[in-house]
């Protein structure tokens, strides 16, 4: 009889735990087919699947002008009058030239005019005739850039504009990185998710080697995709929990030694938005530090800097996260320091 009853329990237990699984597996793939509506100050509305055609002005109250239809690959194109319709398990784009998006993340509506990709013709305009110097500042989105700029977490970099910029989807830093360092989408350059390494085309990098152009790429702790430049990579050797340190220390030597073209990495502010939140004090004084950072850097620095995202962060449960098509994601600032204009 016990034997029995262990064996009826057992079963009990499989289709229990089954069945946990499968509801987790059906929200996850819920969340995943979901079409999302965001402008670059708000999230404005998620779309479940649907059998019927519908067209974007069915759905947004607010009136617009230009918006972008963006897809799980990244594709993206500027809407033109069309229809979206569910086709199996994916919400499908149609416009009226007949182009398509087969799988849709989302709509931005009224989009920024920049783009973090304006990041790669910056750097080619400005480093045929000055040293350039580009700071990505990983996790930064422009709503945390706001509120730390409104409460005394951006001393220095108050003091110059920052221009909203568009990442690309996925927001996450193989595709953000990808698309900062070539100007292109992750449609064009084969980089949409945290698992490609390899570009379909060329960076800036090997712009700037064939300009003959001493370069530095200074990481943190790991390589994220292969460049034409090998990075230089810095452990967290004082073990306080952060790479900036050691890759500020790297970004002054490469000075130094007189590169004329530096790419650097700061980690630090993606590292404390998903631990404690993407607004939380311990966040804004890891952007205080890199602010401080960005501060000693500037003065030495006989060129242009420019500095930007590869995504932001949104709040989670249990901290922060990033990777869905959602404003906070997505929006980035975008600021130029040329010391000889003083604001771009």
């Amino acid at each position: 009889m016990t034997r029995r009853l262990i064996a009826v329990f057992s079963v009990l237990i499989i289709v229990f735990s089954a069945g946990c699984q499968l509801k987790e597996e059906g929200e996850e793939n819920e969340r995943d087919i979901a079409m999302n509506i965001i402008d670059s100050n708000s999230n404005i509305k998620s779309i479940a699947l649907q059998a019927e055609e519908f067209t974007l002005q069915d759905v947004v109250d607010k009136p617009f002008g230009k918006a972008l239809v963006i897809g799980q690959l990244g594709e993206v194109r500027a809407f033109k009058e069309g229809y979206f319709n569910a086709k199996g398990d994916s919400i499908g784009y149609v416009d009226k030239d007949g182009d398509e998006i087969k799988d849709v993340a989302g709509v931005i509506i009224d989009p920024p005019e920049g783009s973090i990709t304006d990041s790669y013709y910056d750097i080619k305009k400005y480093i045929e005739n000055e040293n350039v110097m580009f700071l990505l500042l990983d996790g930064f989105g422009y709503h945390q850039y706001e509120y730390a700029r409104e409460n005394g977490f951006l001393p220095f970099l108050k003091n110059y504009e920052a221009r909203k910029a568009l990442s690309v989807y996925k927001p996450v830093t193989n595709a953000g990185l990808a698309a900062i360092i070539t100007g292109t989408t992750p449609e064009e350059n084969g980089i949409y998710s945290r698992k490609q390494r390899e570009l379909k085309v060329d960076s800036i990098f090997k712009q700037a080697l064939e300009l003959n152009k001493s370069t530095a790429y200074i990481e943190g702790n790991i390589g994220i995709v292969n460049t034409e430049v090998q990075p230089v990579l810095n452990l967290d050797e004082n073990k306080d929990g952060y790479t900036d340190d050691e890759v500020y220390k790297s970004i002054i030597k490469a000075i130094e030694d007189g590169n004329e073209f530096i790419f650097a990495h700061f980690h630090g502010i993606d590292d404390a938005a998903h631990s404690y939140g993407p607004l939380s004090d311990e966040a804004m004084e890891r952007i205080k530090t890199i602010d401080s950072y960005i501060e000693g850097i500037v003065p030495i620095w006989d060129g242009v800097v420019i500095i930007s995202a590869d995504h932001g962060v949104h709040s989670a449960e249990d901290g922060g996260d990033h990777g869905e098509f959602r404003y906070e994601d997505l929006i980035v600032p975008y600021i130029i320091i040329n010391r000889g204009s003083n604001v771009e």
